[in-house]
């Protein structure tokens, strides 16, 4: 019997241990390809993947069967990273204020992942999945700059839109790559147009 057990317990070891080394070589793909995009390459081919992780092709294509799944789980674990920085309370209780910080914080979050958003969002076109995430994470983040604005703001459409487009990463991505503005010239054109805006609504 207690041969049993230890031959019970040899097999669980194999198991958590071959379990455990899947979970790891899962996590080098996907870090190798946020290294791959943080580094300027905006399409990595799954080769190119399986190579920085030091994997094989074939391994790649064992956790991931299709590469529109690595760069789902990609972005997935790039929200969840940066999610904390939105959750954290603000210091002002004016509303205004509170958009100006929301702002900051959503400057901060753009600058550390703009190539990998940039890399995911023009993956979306040949994709439903990814289009799919996008539109979802499109909405999670209007939902929380509705909630941010309070209703005696009384906002018109075209102000909560203005202040949305103002806040976008498509906004931030074309101040930083097509006008070629610093991080700091970019924070500042965004938080004047912000305070443009906010000076104009009652509240």
């Amino acid at each position: 019997m207690a041969r049993d057990n230890r031959l019970e317990a040899e097999v669980v070891d194999i198991a958590d241990g071959r379990r455990a080394r899947s979970e790891r070589s899962r996590q080098q793909i996907i870090d190798a390809l946020f290294s791959l995009v943080q580094s300027g390459e905006m399409k990595p081919s799954a080769a190119r993947v399986a190579e920085m992780a030091d994997v094989s092709l074939r391994t790649v294509f064992r956790h991931f069967e299709e590469i529109d799944d690595l760069y789902r789980e990609m972005a997935h674990q790039c929200r969840a990273r940066v999610n904390p920085t939105f959750e954290q309370p603000y210091q002002s209780t004016d509303w205004k204020e509170q958009l100006l910080e929301h702002a900051e914080r959503r400057i901060r979050v753009f600058e550390e992942i703009m190539y990998l958003r940039v890399c995911s969002e023009s993956r979306r076109f040949q994709s439903d999945v990814l289009m799919s995430d996008y539109k979802r994470f499109f909405q999670t983040e209007r939902e929380g700059l509705s909630k941010l604005l309070p209703q005696s703001a009384n906002l018109s459409e075209a102000e909560f839109a203005s202040i949305d487009v103002t806040l976008s990463f498509e906004t931030f991505r074309r101040l930083r790559q097509e006008s070629g503005f610093s991080v700091e010239k970019a924070r500042e054109v965004i938080l004047q147009m912000l305070k443009v805006i906010a000076s104009q609504v009652e509240a």
